[in-house]
């Protein structure tokens, strides 16, 4: 499961499969940032056109791929035969866009995942989310993120238990997201060094708290100090938040 927040141990989660040196949200990056000792990963979820939670940050293609075009307009073939990886290095080519379930065969019940829904989604989409994490046994070791709190609340009704993220790149109002029970705070890393009592604000009101996304290692450890122990990061990071 991912790292207690209560303990003085830091979770490192790979965000996109540490992006600053592998090409993000594909296979290759989640593997490798799991034998550089990430405790968790961070991944995003759009739809293909039949429906299918492919993983990938944007909406289109564009920025990151070889093929161009909004992500619900293609089939999952045709977002399959683009390439994920030579865009960042050419010696990535051949890195494919993963769907949902690769993630979490990867995963196995054994690591902690970050799983953002880049786009409002409806119910039936949400019970296809929840049915996969129950099926490779990562109902208990995922946090649901998302910036719309529409679709926190839509798992919320769906799952009691399943763990929630708010993310936010100012500062909110806590008790909206206190309320959606299981919850934790997903703090752009900048708010808390400017305004550290949010991180007591949050711990009262019974919610935990979470930054992203780590570029240093002096960061973490300044945040560290502070209270934070949930880390997504860019970079890889040692449990001591030492860079290696």
């Amino acid at each position: 499961m991912p790292l207690s927040l209560h303990s003085n141990a830091a979770e490192i989660v790979a965000h996109r499969g540490y992006a600053a040196i592998f090409p993000e949200n594909t296979m290759l990056a989640f593997q490798r940032s799991l034998e550089l000792g990430a405790h968790s990963i961070e991944l995003d979820i759009h739809h293909s056109k039949e429906g299918i939670p492919v993983v990938i940050h944007d909406e289109k293609l564009n920025r990151t791929t070889t093929g161009s075009g909004y992500v619900r307009e293609k089939s999952l073939a045709e977002i399959r035969s683009v390439d994920a990886g030579v865009k960042f290095h050419p010696r990535f080519a051949g890195c494919r866009v993963p769907i949902l379930e690769e993630a979490l065969e990867l995963l196995g019940g054994r690591y902690g995942l970050q799983l953002e829904l880049k786009e409002g989604i409806n119910e039936q989409q949400a019970k296809g989310i929840l049915h996969l994490l129950g099926i490779y046994g990562m109902l208990g070791r995922t946090m649901i993120i998302s910036f719309y709190k529409s679709n926190l609340e839509l798992m919320r009704r769906l799952h009691p238990e399943i763990e929630l993220g708010f993310l936010t790149s100012d500062i909110i109002a806590l008790e909206p997201i206190a309320e959606l029970g299981r919850a934790t705070i997903c703090l752009d890393y900048h708010i808390p060094l400017k305004y550290p009592k949010i991180i007591k604000e949050a711990e009262a009101l019974g919610l935990d708290a979470a930054v992203w996304t780590i570029r240093q290692a002096q960061t973490a450890r300044k945040l560290y100090d502070l209270g934070i122990r949930r880390f997504t990061s860019d970079i890889p990071l040692r449990s001591d938040l030492s860079p290696l």
